[in-house]
């Protein structure tokens, strides 16, 4: 039997990773070298996404699996019917990569709207862990980082089943005020990101509780 070098069985495990095949019993590799090898193929990608970790587009919720009923409770921060910020334990946000191209000066966030089948499912679902036991048509799964600054569509992280289906309201007021903040360059997008994900009812008294476009005509 013909013994391979230790060059040889390199040359052998990085085959094996490129494109797996059958090694004959001839050219079997020692155990010490198969565990490398094992170690070696699983090792690509080591790191997981962040809670708010410029995660791609899917076509399904990315992160972690809703929670169960119950576990998660939302908080009535201001004297508005919308005026609800979520659990940051189960809705800490998730943004998306992009460039700002995307969303300055006008934000098209049509295309990467999830369609109502896809928020309606997870609404019902994130509706029993927040432990609502209304209607859902008295809630709109909002997202928490909006599309306008690069919130992700559709990760469960990112979305959440805010009382009262009231539009446009408080928050959205504060979502186009930071969108500009970004675009005229007063703010950066990731201080945008956080201070939505984080304080967004408190963001919105300190910028003089600024109101939606649709309601001032900008």
């Amino acid at each position: 039997m013909k013994t391979l070098s230790a060059l040889d069985q390199i040359t052998v495990a990085r085959e094996g990773c490129a494109s797996p095949r059958r090694v004959s019993s001839r050219r079997a590799l020692p155990a010490l070298l198969a565990a490398l090898l094992l170690t070696a193929c699983a090792g690509g990608n080591t790191s997981g996404a962040g809670r708010t970790g410029n995660q791609g587009l899917s076509g399904a919720a990315a992160g972690p699996e809703v929670q169960t009923a119950g576990s998660c409770r939302a908080r009535h921060v201001g004297p508005g019917a919308s005026d609800w910020e979520p659990d940051p334990q189960c809705t800490p946000g998730a943004t998306r990569r992009a460039s700002l191209s995307e969303i300055c000066p006008i934000a098209h966030t049509r295309a990467v709207r999830p369609p109502v089948s896809y928020t309606g499912s997870l609404k019902r679902k994130q509706m029993a862990a927040y432990g609502f036991s209304d209607s859902p048509a008295a809630h709109q799964e909002d997202h928490l980082i909006p599309l306008e600054l690069l919130g992700h569509p559709t990760d469960a992280r990112n979305l959440w089943p805010q009382p009262s289906p009231v539009s446009p309201n408080d928050k959205d007021g504060l979502e186009d005020w930071l969108h500009d903040q970004v675009c005229e360059n007063r703010l950066s997008l990731a201080d945008a990101q956080h201070q939505i994900a984080t304080d967004w009812y408190g963001t919105w008294l300190r910028a003089g509780r600024p109101q939606p476009r649709s309601l001032t005509g900008g």
